[in-house]
């Protein structure tokens, strides 16, 4: 045992000499680097910003002198001078036009002189005067100046080659010259002005460069404007041809390196998109690395410093370690420590193992009901049964997200199930199925845990939108994955209902209300719908009358055993609600009153029918999926089975009388039919007959009549464009007032009102 503490003595000290001298050595030489690096970048950063600060110093000046020159010569009164003949008569005009010119030669322009040339009228105004041109110097004038493409030209001149006689060039070598063609706006030009700048003036702009660095200005043809401190690069001042082909024209600003006359330099350079000049800095890189030598200097003897301290706290602290370790090894198990010949760290390793293990399986059983508290906190929390001081404390023990910009909720059904592979008993499974889907399709940071209440799967959805563009965006493509993946794993469709947003999560119970609120709509949207609550008409101010007449047709239809008449009449009546924007509410009282009366109907005839042969079966209509499908099941599993048991119950002979009273009406309701006439045609005592239909039908004879009649009335105002005379005439009224004064008493308004007021509807 001492010989293998003794070899981990060893192994533990040359770790703590390598773990404790390879960082510091590491930084030492990372803080070096960085520093040194830090203050080049600094210093490049530093000739940067000064490039910028004497191209924009010298843009500044010319851009200045361009755009007073320009107001100067764009004035009525230079374009008058350009035209005129400057002779002794036009002093006065000459006066003026030279002290304007005077006006633009500043001390802050750095202008030597200002030339106003007319081709036209062969003359030229400067500092010096007047001067007539020969046809020999408007020539060479002309050639030199006007040839330029552009209307304003910036041009590097040496004085002796400036064209123009008599200019004032006396003060440096080379001139700046600002060309502009005269009349600026016009295509055929017929004068110049031309602005002399000495070079040396943009030197004096570049004064404040020091020894250590030197600026130099190139014209877009890479020939030199001006220079400042020439010695700092070489004895000459001179640039090779070479460094020009470095600088990249496509870039407006750029650094590199390059080395001429032995010496290597930094070249810091950016283009003007004024006028195309670069600006170029010079910087010995030998003057960047002075200053990161004497860090160097400082950092090594840190590290060895730091070295020395590192070996001796190694050695001491090896010994220190090493205590523990030994202590830990017979804690385990004093006796198999002391006669075991296995490294103490197996040993240690496999009783970590071992408690890891039994960690494991505590860690998976509480993780199991940890699920089950998140699923019961979620329906609690979605049927407003948490209180909000409840509600922190449980977000931060199932570690929620605490912080979001808005809250959401998803409410799920499914649309249909394929009976053929699914039962109706699968359907929980299904929303299982689903709900754990939904884990794996949204992150835990973007929802809370999913849950399945009732037949709905739900969802509370968190986001950090801030637009309404980017929330909406996320909610559309949440959603579309959700139904895509339900469709491609499941083969199933399925309808989502989506709550307004909230930002409090107190307000979830009202969130989901609004989900399912908005799933209720799915009926008349059909499958695989996406509802927003807050697109949902949720105005009961218009509200859509219960189809009454449509509906007396359809049991009329049924009483008569006319199944393509009441399978017509169904059609109307699905399609009345489809085409109006019904709020659920009232669809569900039209359906629930429809249905009540049709199962009344039913038991007033005495018949029965397998599918709707209780009051239970009436609100089976709740578990269907879509008007069509609804419409499906009133046709072939309520009314056609119903008319086929009344048929077999009454055969033709033996069908109640105030069915035969009913369908005469029908049939001759725009002729002279009275209850006699009838009694006569059946056989039958008129008076037998009446209490038999008051009986049937709940209403007397003429006002069957008489209801039947307007509501054939109320059909033609709205169907076709009979006029009320000739209606009135057709239905056997005496005249056209009686007919509306019967119509006002049933309907409360006159014909022409309610046609009126129908196509106002339409429109």
């Amino acid at each position: 045992m001492k010989k293998l503490s003794t070899k981990h003595y060893f192994k533990l000290i040359a770790f703590l000499i390598i773990l404790s001298t390879v960082p510091v050595i590491i930084t030492g030489s990372l803080s070096y680097w960085q520093s040194s690096k830090a203050i080049i970048d600094y210093s490049n950063d530093e000739k940067k910003q000064n490039i910028f600060q004497i191209k924009t110093n010298i843009e500044q000046a010319l851009r200045y002198v361009d755009l007073s020159t320009t107001y100067f010569v764009r004035s009525t009164q230079t374009k008058q001078f350009l035209n005129e003949n400057m002779n002794a008569l036009a002093f006065e005009d000459f006066h003026k036009l030279r002290r304007d010119l005077n006006h633009l030669q500043t001390l802050e322009t750095g202008i030597e002189d200002i030339v106003f040339v007319s081709f036209k009228e062969d003359w030229l105004i400067n500092n010096n005067g007047l001067v007539n041109l020969d046809a020999k110097t408007n020539e060479q004038i002309h050639e030199g100046y006007m040839n330029t493409p552009k209307k304003t030209s910036w041009i590097l001149e040496k004085s002796s080659d400036i064209q123009f006689p008599n200019a004032t060039k006396n003060s440096c070598s080379h001139y700046i010259n600002l060309v502009k063609k005269l009349p600026i706006l016009s295509s055929d030009p017929t004068g110049i002005i031309s602005v002399l700048i000495p070079a040396c003036e943009l030197t004096e702009i570049m004064a404040e460069s020091n020894d250590s660095e030197s600026f130099l200005i190139l014209d877009e043809n890479n020939q030199t404007i001006s220079q400042s401190n020439p010695s700092y690069i070489g004895e000459d001042g001179y640039i090779p041809t070479s460094l020009f082909n470095k600088i990249d024209r496509e870039a407006t600003k750029g650094q590199f390196n390059y080395t001429f006359n032995g010496t290597e330099f930094k070249i810091s350079y950016e283009t003007s998109l004024y006028n195309n000049w670069t600006y170029l800095s010079f910087v010995k890189l030998s003057d960047l690395h002075v200053k990161s030598s004497s860090i160097g200097w400082i950092t090594l003897l840190i590290i060895s410093i730091l070295l020395i301290i590192s070996v001796i706290f190694a050695v001491i602290g090896s010994k220190v370690l090493y205590k523990p370790i030994k202590r830990l090894k017979n804690a385990i198990n004093p006796t198999t420590a002391a006669s075991s010949n296995r490294n103490e760290f197996e040993l240690i390793e496999t009783h970590i193992e071992s408690l890891l293990s039994q960690n494991n399986q505590l860690e998976q059983r509480v993780q199991n009901q940890v699920t089950q508290l998140k699923q019961l906190f979620m329906m609690r929390l979605l049927q407003g049964k948490v209180s909000e001081s409840e509600l922190h404390t449980k977000i931060k023990n199932f570690h929620y997200v605490e912080s979001w910009s808005w809250l959401t909720v998803f409410s799920l059904k499914v649309d249909a199930i394929d009976q053929n592979k699914f039962n109706k008993n699968d359907q929980d499974l299904i929303l299982f199925a689903i709900n754990n889907l939904m884990e794996d399709i949204i992150p835990s940071e973007q929802r809370f845990t999913p849950v399945v209440l009732n037949d709905t799967q739900t969802t509370i959805l968190i986001t950090d939108c801030e637009k309404d563009s980017d929330y909406t965006h996320l909610i559309n493509q949440q959603v579309e994955l959700i139904q895509q993946k339900v469709k491609e794993l499941l083969h199933l469709s399925v309808s989502i209902g989506i709550s307004l947003r909230y930002v409090n999560l107190c307000d979830s119970n009202k969130a989901f209300k609004e989900s399912k609120e908005a799933l209720k709509y799915r009926l008349k949207m059909g499958e695989s719908s996406i509802i927003y609550y807050k697109n949902l008409n949720r105005r009961y101010s218009s509200i859509a009358p219960y189809p009454v007449a449509i509906k007396n047709q359809i049991f009329d239809a049924i009483k008569l055993s006319e199944k393509d008449q009441a399978t017509e009449e169904i059609d109307k009546f699905f399609d009345y609600i489809d085409q109006n924007d019904i709020h659920h509410q009232q669809l569900e009282i039209i359906l629930s009153r429809f249905f009540y009366e049709l199962f009344e109907l039913k038991e007033l005839l005495g018949i029965s029918v397998e599918d709707f042969d209780s009051t239970e079966m009436i609100t089976h209509y709740q578990n269907l999926h879509s008007l069509e499908e609804m419409k499906e099941w009133v046709v072939h599993r309520i009314v056609q089975p119903l008319i086929t048991n009344l048929d077999a119950k009454d055969e033709s002979k033996n069908k109640r009388i105030s069915d035969k009273m009913i369908r005469i009406i029908h049939e001759n309701f725009n002729k002279d039919i009275s209850l006699d006439i009838i009694a006569a045609e059946l056989h039958y005592n008129p008076n037998y007959l009446s209490s038999i239909f008051q009986k049937e039908t709940k209403f007397s004879f003429s006002e069957y009549l008489l209801r039947y009649r307007l509501n054939k009335a109320k059909d033609w105002l709205t169907t076709t464009d009979k006029s009320v005379k000739d209606i009135a005439e057709e239905l056997q009224y005496n005249n056209s007032q009686n007919f509306i004064r019967s119509f006002r008493k049933m309907e409360g308004i006159t014909p022409g009102k309610y046609r009126l007021r129908y196509k106002s509807k339409e429109a």
